[in-house]
């Protein structure tokens, strides 16, 4: 059986409120009762006792006014059982059945008790009869009949008890309301969580509002949405990884085919400048550098996964760009874009891959031609060389083009991320691998409408 948390909590403590409620009004309720009743007893017997041991002579006129005052009846019986005087009408069934009341044990008064009930003209009376102490006018003796109306008992009873009783429930009213409240306060967040874990469970990652108040429930909404964001993290990282395992099962296929296709292409290219010499042979020896560079890349890619050395060798940076500008220079005279070249006034080098880096370096400058050619007017890219201290050395790629979307620029290094029509967006983020594979980094910045990529490397060490 379900047990909601809000009648574990609060229940418990609701109950042990009303008992301690219910116990302390009832204390008070029969003390207040106790005393209303003793109170009454004693002023009855006050009154008996003045009339029983009256020095002044008991007529009509007297009793009357003593009932007034009490708020009992009385009747002054002869020695025969007659009435003398009453305030009442009593017949003569109903004085036998006062009388006979009379004789049973009923209320304690402290010196007497007063005896059973009897109706009397439709009214229930506690009927009581002592002996006068002073004989009656005549010399005889008498007693007096003191009948005392239940009904004003009862009011009395209830003008002590009721009070007490409505204040019992009135704050039992406010205890349960209150309990409400604070149970509605303390659920309601627990719920929003609760559908916040279905949320996340379903795969909606949207942080939920941390409450107000610094509580526990505060501290486990702010890791709720901590777990949230991480498990989106996660859920993005698994997506491009299962993306980047499909990409990477076609591409082996489609690479050995363009590897065999570009070797095949290189080879026609040599055989066609043996036989027919002109003078663009050059174009034609770009064009068969560029096919052994798809075919390293193309062999790389295939075995990526497989762990072989690496050769590295000392490298002279200008040679590498120098390198780099004519295998990407007809790409850029065909987009109109202009590459212009820096080597600054040091001969730089460093120890590392020549492929690695020649890959990243033509990443970087393609990148630029792509950007710079939407550019109206003098569409340039420039590669720069400079030595940052005794140990780093940087190369500059900059264009003029437009740059990237705002919201790119924060995750312009991550994996599948571009805003160009066509393209996969592994570029930078191959770019940034190799860089940090040989202990360097790379950054990128906007300023006065020129777009910086900037990889700061290890100078060659000895």
């Amino acid at each position: 059986m379900r047990w909601p948390i809000r009648a574990q909590l609060l229940l418990p403590m609701l109950l042990v409120v009303l008992l301690t409620i219910a116990t302390a009004s009832g204390a008070v309720a029969y003390w207040r009762f106790k005393q209303v009743r003793q109170r009454e007893l004693d002023d009855l017997q006050r009154v008996t006792a003045t009339l029983s041991d009256a020095s002044f002579p008991l007529s009509q006129r007297v009793l009357k006014q003593i009932s007034g005052l009490s708020g009992a009846e009385f009747a002054i019986l002869d020695s025969a059982g007659q009435v003398l005087y009453a305030t009442l009408h009593l017949s003569g069934e109903e004085l036998r059945t006062a009388r006979r009341a009379a004789q049973q044990t009923g209320q304690q008064t402290g010196t007497a008790t007063l005896g059973g009930k009897a109706e009397v003209g439709r009214r229930s009376f506690l009927v009581h009869e002592v002996p006068l102490v002073r004989p009656l006018a005549d010399g005889r003796r008498g007693t007096l009949l003191v009948l005392y109306p239940e009904d004003r008992w009862s009011a009395a009873v209830r003008e002590a008890v009721v009070p007490s009783l409505l204040a019992a429930v009135v704050m039992a009213a406010v205890v349960v309301g209150m309990t409400a409240l604070l149970a509605r306060r303390l659920v309601a967040p627990i719920k929003r969580l609760g559908a916040q874990a279905a949320a996340i469970a379903a795969g909606d990652f949207r942080p939920l509002p941390v409450p107000a108040r610094n509580d526990e429930i505060r501290d486990l909404a702010a890791s709720i949405n901590s777990m949230a964001d991480q498990l989106s993290r996660y859920g993005q990282q698994v997506r491009d990884s299962e993306r980047a395992r499909l990409l990477g099962q076609l591409g082996v296929g489609m690479a050995h085919q363009l590897r065999n296709a570009a070797t095949g292409a290189a080879m026609a290219i040599q055989l066609h400048t043996q036989d027919c010499p002109s003078a663009d042979k050059e174009d034609l020896q770009v064009a068969i550098r560029q096919l052994r560079l798809m075919e390293s890349y193309l062999q790389r890619f295939m075995s990526f996964g497989r762990w072989q050395p690496v050769p590295h060798e000392s490298l002279c940076l200008a040679g590498l760009v120098e390198e780099v500008l004519s295998l990407v220079r007809p790409a850029a005279t065909h987009a109109a874009v202009e590459l212009v070249f820096s080597p600054g006034a040091d001969q730089l080098s460093v120890w590392g891959d020549a492929e690695s880096l020649r890959h990243m370096l033509i990443n970087l400058v393609l990148n630029g031609v792509e950007a710079a050619k939407s550019t109206q007017n003098d569409a340039q890219v420039v590669v720069q060389l400079q030595r940052v201290s005794a140990s780093r050395v940087r190369l500059l790629v900059k264009d003029n083009g437009p740059g990237p979307s705002a919201d790119l620029a924060e995750k312009l290094f991550e994996p599948f991320v571009t805003n160009k029509e066509g393209g996969v967006g592994l570029g930078l983020s191959v770019a940034r691998h190799i860089a940090e594979a040989h202990g360097g980094s790379i950054s990128f910045e906007r300023t006065d409408n020129w777009t910086c990529f900037a990889v700061e490397l290890p100078s060659e060490e000895p």
